[in-house]
């Protein structure tokens, strides 16, 4: 692709290289965003720094949190004697979503 901007090029390969995001998907978010108030935007890069500086594994399942024990395994509720061993943490929210497994995790893909 050709651009006119370095500064677009430099997004639109930024972007690009996530998953699932290819050069067309990338510059539509690009040329989306330059039409945003620069307040949206820098809330938005302000979100994923936030992110990448302040998240966690949690100590006993290796889950995403935001603190050292994430809220799963903070829960009294929860059944500490039944495991879900699961893949990665997309399976573990696929599992939570149903609202029916009442034990806890370990997240083979948090290690």
């Amino acid at each position: 692709m050709n651009f006119s901007s370095k500064l677009v090029e430099n997004a639109v390969n930024q972007l690009s290289s996530l998953p699932g995001i290819g050069k067309k998907s990338a510059l539509r978010l690009v040329l989306h965003m330059i039409k945003q108030e620069k307040q949206n935007i820098n809330q938005f890069g302000n979100s994923f720094i936030d992110l990448i500086n302040n998240i966690n594994y949690c100590s006993e399942c290796f889950s995403i949190s935001d603190n050292q024990k994430c809220e799963i395994c903070s829960d009294q509720k929860r059944d500490k004697s039944t495991i879900c061993v699961v893949e990665d943490i997309r399976v573990m929210m696929a599992v939570e979503s149903t609202m029916q497994f009442k034990g806890v995790y370990h997240v083979l893909g948090g290690l």
